[in-house]
């Protein structure tokens, strides 16, 4: 009868050894994460988000699960397949573990027989999956990494040691696998479609003397490999595999109708309280929500890759806007004055159109317009304006638009502009 047998090609001491030694790294993940999230109020953020918890639950899903942002990118695919593929092995050892720790105690055996049979093949099926997709994106960061500015590179090099300790993961779990049928022969390994194949290939290489050896060693480094990932998740880059999600499901993705207000004039003259702050100089100044947020950047760069701004070779980043902010948030710095210290520049706020071509394509919801408007405004409250700039707001206010024309004359200009844009583009 088909059956799986998790700890019978190592020692009987090995099934306490294992979760001993991964009690360390469980402490150091919780006490990360807890650090990470707990001061969010996350459950208050995604009940409050637009549309309810219905609506976030489906952000989520589409979002998400189905990644829907990611794939409508050529180089999205091979995130797609890590992240298939991540999910569908997770799932796979989760269950392996209540078969194993809670129902066969029970006398009950979930993987046995011909479910079993159908769990191998899936597993193996997404299991190359995963493995396609992170050597894709392996030979892709190796590939750009000369490109990337010296601002990008921590965080890009944090994804190389991720990708290559996933792959090993991977790598090391169907060479497991074809071990396990050179010292234990069975039947049914035809199931396990690239497991028996890689153990014909290591037969004929001369592996079956040592098998055994090798089998506990992997087996213990593969385990160590993957406790350390776990640990170091609320500490790295990684975080966004858990911040992300979350934040699909408190923002809506797609860019405010209009910007929001610092005060309502109404309830200042209902509380008699008129000590308010119009803008923001610090990450504490800002909505908890947003502060969040900047957890989830990857720092993928698809938000300059479509700023008007950073296309006219304007001073703005929204890419690195968020990263400076995420910077001094994982630093506990929230209380910093991020204007006074030149985090934020003033020219790159200036240089924001608002269009919000960012917020449309961050594949994870992160609104970089949101974090420029409060220190915008912080400027003009302190009066941290040059001329130019305090005429394009006084046209603003008087006219609607930033030229002050009269408005029987801005589809003039409209018409002028897109007619000086074609023949520019001839």
């Amino acid at each position: 009868m088909p059956v799986r047998d998790t700890f019978g090609l190592v020692p009987p001491w090995a099934e306490v050894g294992l979760y001993v030694l991964f009690a360390p790294f469980a402490v150091v993940f919780v006490v990360g994460l807890w650090r990470r999230l707990s001061w969010a109020g996350l459950r208050r953020i995604v009940t409050h988000s637009s549309g309810g918890i219905a609506a976030a639950i489906g952000r989520f899903g589409r979002f998400g699960l189905l990644q829907r942002r990611v794939a409508q990118r050529p180089r999205g695919w091979p995130h797609l397949g890590i992240f298939l593929g991540f999910l569908v092995l997770l799932a796979a050892t989760t269950i392996v573990a209540i078969d194993w720790d809670i129902t066969r105690p029970l006398g009950f055996r979930v993987l046995i027989g011909q479910r079993y049979l159908f769990f191998e093949s899936f597993a193996d099926a997404f299991g190359v999956v995963f493995v396609v997709g992170l050597l894709a994106a392996l030979i892709w960061r190796l590939v750009r990494l000369r490109s990337t500015g010296p601002d990008q590179r921590r965080i890009q090099y944090q994804f190389l040691v991720l990708i290559c300790g996933l792959l090993y993961l991977g790598l090391t779990g169907f060479v497991l696998e074809a071990l396990r049928f050179i010292i234990h022969p069975v039947t049914w390994a035809g199931w396990s479609f690239v497991g028996v194949r890689l153990a014909s290939l290591l037969s004929s290489a001369g592996v079956g003397p040592i098998a055994q050896t090798t089998y506990e060693a992997l087996w213990w480094t593969h385990a160590f490999v993957a406790f350390s990932l776990i640990a170091s998740l609320p500490y790295t880059t990684f975080l966004h595999s858990v911040a992300a999600p979350l934040n699909l499901m408190a923002q809506p993705g797609r860019p405010q109708k209009e910007l929001s207000t610092p005060f309502d004039l109404r309830q200042l003259m209902e509380t008699g309280e008129f000590d308010v702050k119009v803008g923001a100089t610090s990450l504490s100044d800002l909505d908890s929500g947003l502060r969040f947020a900047l957890q989830a950047c990857t720092n993928c760069g698809r938000c300059d890759e479509v700023c008007p701004a950073m296309a006219m070779g304007t001073a703005l980043s929204p890419r690195r806007l968020v990263q400076a902010l995420r910077a001094r948030l994982l630093a506990g710095l929230t209380s910093e004055d991020v204007l006074a210290r030149n985090v934020v520049k003033h020219a790159d706020l200036w240089a924001c159109t608002t269009c919000a071509a960012c917020v449309e394509a961050c594949p994870v919801f992160i609104r970089p317009v949101d974090y420029i408007i409060p220190f915008r405004r912080q400027l003009v409250a302190g009066q941290q304006i040059d001329k130019r700039q305090t005429e394009f707001l006084a046209n603003l206010s008087r006219s609607s638009n930033a030229y002050g024309l009269p408005a029987e004359q801005r589809n003039q200009l409209a018409a002028e502009l897109r007619s000086a844009a074609g023949s520019s583009d001839e």
